[in-house]
């Protein structure tokens, strides 16, 4: 096998990193009880504060209720405003679990995801993308988790790697960020009775078999099976459709074994690397 999904299992950050990115990730569930524990407690306190006479209003207990307060309506401004409206429709922080976006993205970087780009405008050839992936991406027994690639193919395009370099719609790509140059296999996208499938070919002329998702190679052992998806012209990525590859070509299970992403999976566009502070910026 010569792409082994579990490389690409998450790696633990550093006890800070892990905290925030907790943090980020707080269940909205568990946000609104929060929220609406710290409103109770405001409006319990509210006739102390507005009750006590100004002359009183120093020190004591008028001082604790005034800061209890005040942190309160700081929780419910942050919770509403952060986790109910920028997060689910602006922007949102990912952690980088994996070496399959090297260089452009290292492991244990974190990112920050635009939202709300994808509900105006149309991804792109080359957008770094935040997605769901499709069930036949998960590793068996792993949970469900988001994923990050580059779209390197939309609708209407052909995508093909030959002699272990990107084509699109017939012409060479050139693409600096890729690890290493060049890929060590050849790929290309088949249309087989009506059914999308990702066929990558190794050196020597041996389809992709270890990593193909059973749907599209039922039993693995079957040669003319495999000679004929090989033999198949490749075909453009169809309507509402998109093709996502890892930048470090020869670690990264991604659309090239497991087909296809749905335009309506898409989560974000990666538009800023802001930990760990060395490697603050844009990807490119």
């Amino acid at each position: 096998m010569l792409f082994d999904p579990t490389l690409f299992l998450a790696q633990s950050p550093g006890p800070v990193m892990q905290y925030v990115d907790k943090l980020a990730r707080t269940p909205l569930s568990q946000i609104l009880i929060l929220v609406a524990i710290c409103t109770v407690i405001r409006m319990a306190l509210f006739p102390k504060l507005t009750q006590t006479a100004k002359h009183l209003r120093f020190g004591g207990g008028y001082s604790t209720v005034k800061i209890l307060s005040d942190t309160c309506d700081a929780i419910i401004y942050a919770g509403v405003i952060v986790f109910l409206i920028i997060r689910p429709f602006a922007v949102q922080t990912f952690f980088i679990p994996s070496p399959s976006m090297e260089t452009t993205l290292m492991t244990s970087d974190y990112i920050i995801a635009n939202k709300f780009i994808y509900r105006f405008q149309e991804p792109q050839a080359g957008d770094i993308t935040v997605f769901r992936p499709p069930m036949r991406a998960i590793p068996p027994g792993k949970p469900q988790e988001d994923y990050i690639k580059r779209c390197v193919g939309t609708p209407g395009q052909i995508i093909e790697m030959r002699d272990g370099y990107l084509y699109r719609d017939g012409k060479e790509v050139n693409e600096p960020y890729v690890k290493n140059g060049k890929s060590r296999v050849d790929f290309k996208l088949v249309n087989d009775n009506g059914r999308y499938i990702p066929c990558v070919i190794y050196p020597g002329g041996m389809i992709n078999v270890d990593n193909m998702a059973p749907e599209y190679l039922e039993d693995p052992n079957d040669l003319a099976r495999q000679e004929h998806l090989k033999n198949l012209p490749p075909v453009a990525v169809p309507p509402g459709q998109l093709l996502m590859v890892g930048d470090n070509r020869n670690a990264s299970f991604d659309g090239r074994f497991w087909g296809l992403v749905e335009r309506r999976s898409l989560i974000g566009k990666a538009e800023f690397i802001w930990l760990p502070f060395s490697r603050m910026g844009r990807p490119q």
